[in-house]
């Protein structure tokens, strides 16, 4: 009997030359802001939850046990061009999203240090949550710590932020590593933020204190020296079967993806049903080619075949 292995793809999208590498997008924030809400010891007041901070040079994570109060910040990032980027790149439709990371960094971050203006709090280790929020376009506002407005976000508004769709993404652990060193934060793939990437849209962060110990400052893009808050987002090209056929009894499977990436090969005998099961694990070579031999392929049973990241 000859063969009829049958293969399919999970993504069936015309791959450029280039397949195999990886681009990365990198920006700052559109906007961004800290919210506080002050505190008998903060010398700016007791009652800041309706002040706006959206000029200040530096965002603040800090719990409401803290000296000065609590501290949250906000983030948003313009991806309009990281699209361009991987249309241009690997043609419309040909790449998806495979890491977003944050880098934070700030010029007071040293543990125990108390910042110059003192209404931040003392530098201390942490744990603090990245959220994703739905709301996007909200006002920066004008105000810094000394000329404090009420011209955008506050503390106040967060029931706005809250009332619409929001997903906690991952609780970080900082650790002070000293002044003017950036600390990576890799984000997970939650659907709402990768698609927001991969439309070009407007990303919003929510960052808070997870724990009594945090004191976290961080450069916003007001800084304007350097050091400030950088989102990168990377594309892959779309993965896809190439060829697939039998060689000296075996059936082998090509394929192209992400350079060095892991992927599951996996078969069905039956498209009617997801009974899909794993045969094998293989990964892309530094170029993104892949290479599998199913060798318990008979050639005498319909197999459909699909690759998995």
């Amino acid at each position: 009997m000859s063969p009829r292995a049958i293969f399919v793809a999970m993504l069936l999208v015309a791959l450029p030359s280039m397949a195999g590498a990886q681009v990365t997008y990198t920006t700052t924030t559109s906007a961004d802001a800290f919210l506080a809400t002050g505190s008998p010891d903060n010398p700016t007041g007791s009652d800041l939850t309706g002040l706006n901070f959206g000029a200040a040079g530096t965002l603040a994570i800090s719990p409401p046990s803290a000296d000065k109060g609590e501290f949250q910040s906000v983030l948003e990032f313009n991806l309009a061009d990281a699209v361009t980027l991987f249309n241009t790149t690997y043609g419309t439709n040909g790449w998806a999203v495979t890491a977003i990371t944050l880098q934070l960094a700030s010029n007071f971050a040293t543990n125990g240090l108390q910042p110059n203006n003192p209404i931040f709090n003392v530098i201390s280790g942490g744990n603090f949550v990245i959220e994703w929020l739905s709301t996007n376009g909200w006002p920066e506002g004008t105000g810094t710590p000394n000329l404090p407005t009420t011209d955008g976000v506050t503390y106040d508004s967060l029931p706005d932020f809250l009332s619409t769709d929001h997903q906690i993404l991952c609780t970080n652990t900082y650790t002070p590593p000293g002044d003017n060193i950036y600390v990576t934060y890799p984000l997970p793939l939650n659907t709402n933020l990768v698609n927001e990437a991969a439309n070009g849209g407007e990303v919003s962060l929510l960052f808070y204190a997870a724990d009594n110990q945090i004191g976290y400052l961080f450069n916003s893009h007001e800084f304007g020296r350097g050091n400030v808050p950088l989102i990168n987002v990377t594309a892959s090209p779309s993965l896809k079967i190439t060829s697939a056929y039998f060689t000296n009894g075996v059936f082998h499977l090509s394929g192209a993806g992400a350079d060095n990436m892991q992927y599951q090969v996996q078969a069905n005998t039956n498209l009617s049903t997801a009974n899909w099961m794993i045969v094998g694990t293989v990964a892309a070579d530094g170029s993104g080619i892949i290479q599998f031999d199913d060798t318990n392929a008979t050639g005498k049973v319909q197999k459909f075949y699909r690759l998995s990241q």
